[in-house]
């Protein structure tokens, strides 16, 4: 009879492994459908923040990809943020997040928008390191600049845009997405009609305007290129894109209104759609920037101010211009 708790003692030490290691189990199987695996669950020395337009394009997801595998071996934690569809933030508010969370860095896509220099420099003053991508805020504190600057990319695009100009050209459209109130000023714009000047025949008076696109969402975006086809009198004979989403909005009117081959279209960046755009005629050529070296060069530039306290102030990215064959290639 003395031995009846010593049994009862053992059924309920094997009930206790019993619930343990299906627990753990369970757990194992929530964890994979999740995808969390070890290299996740670790704890990492820093944590650094991409705050962008479009978190969702397909331009940065790849920027992302590849700050996430220069950060990991480089003890870092990255995430991606901005403005989409199912809250009502700005970059403004992310980029309060980030500095009431205390990041350990700050990854910037700056277009001029108002108060977001101080909020980099309020960044900088708490000790928090920030990165301008694909935009400088000249005037600010940030640590460094990566992309390509306005002057570098108006004058790419500028001759690109020279090579398309015939001596029917009557007009020229730049979309931009730049909080830019006189568009004259913008570099973009004035080397792109420098290079037009330069190239037209002095007796051809070629109308060169630009459009701010700098809206709040695809939807707006997609009504005003398609306003612009609307117009069938005003459609321009080469229209500039300088970012994914007015192409692909610019790809999508051009075929809803049949106008494939009779708008020449200089597109931006190398999605899918856009390559295949390309190689059918849709797009005449798109302007591809390095997304690779966009986030290396991000993450590089965080983790030597954090390890060393100095940095270079600017990191210049490779871009080039995708023909047909180019579109061809790389889709094979």
């Amino acid at each position: 009879m003395k031995r009846k708790p010593v049994y009862i003692l053992c059924i309920f030490a094997a009930i206790a492994v019993l619930i343990y290691m299906t627990g753990e189990s369970y757990y194992r199987g929530i964890s994979e459908k999740a995808g969390l695996d070890k290299q996740e669950e670790k704890i990492y020395k820093y944590q650094y923040d991409m705050i962008v337009d479009s978190p969702d394009s397909q331009f940065w997801q790849a920027v992302y990809d590849s700050a996430k595998k220069k950060a990991a071996p480089n003890n870092v934690l990255i995430e991606i943020m901005g403005p989409d569809r199912e809250t009502s933030y700005d970059k403004l508010d992310y980029m309060n997040m980030s500095i009431a969370s205390n990041s350990d860095g700050i990854i910037l896509q700056y277009s001029g928008e108002q108060g977001l220099e101080e909020k980099i420099n309020e960044a900088v003053q708490k000790g928090i390191p920030v990165v301008t991508v694909m935009g400088d805020a000249v005037h600010s504190k940030r640590q460094s600049f990566v992309g390509v600057s306005d002057y570098q990319l108006g004058s790419a695009y500028g001759e690109k845009v020279a090579e398309y100009v015939t001596e029917d050209t009557e007009s020229i459209l730049i979309l931009l997405k730049k909080n830019i109130d006189d568009m004259n000023q913008s570099q973009i714009y004035t080397q792109i009609s420098n290079a037009v000047q330069a190239k037209a025949d002095p007796s051809q008076n070629i109308q060169i305007t630009g459009k701010n696109l700098r809206l709040t969402g695809t939807f707006e975006t997609e009504e005003a290129v398609t306003d612009i086809f609307q117009q069938r009198d005003k459609v321009p004979d080469i229209l500039v894109c300088m970012d994914e989403e007015t192409t692909e909005c610019a790809r999508q009117a051009v075929l809803d209104f049949n106008l494939a081959g009779k708008v020449t279209i200089i597109g931006y960046y190398s999605s899918e759609d856009i390559l295949t755009a390309v190689e059918k005629g849709v797009i005449s050529v798109t302007c591809d920037v390095d997304t690779e070296q966009l986030g290396r060069y991000s993450i590089e530039a965080l983790t030597a101010y954090q390890k060393d306290g100095r940095t270079n102030s600017y990191y210049n990215v490779d871009i080039n211009f995708l023909g047909k064959d180019a579109a061809r290639a790389l889709r094979r």
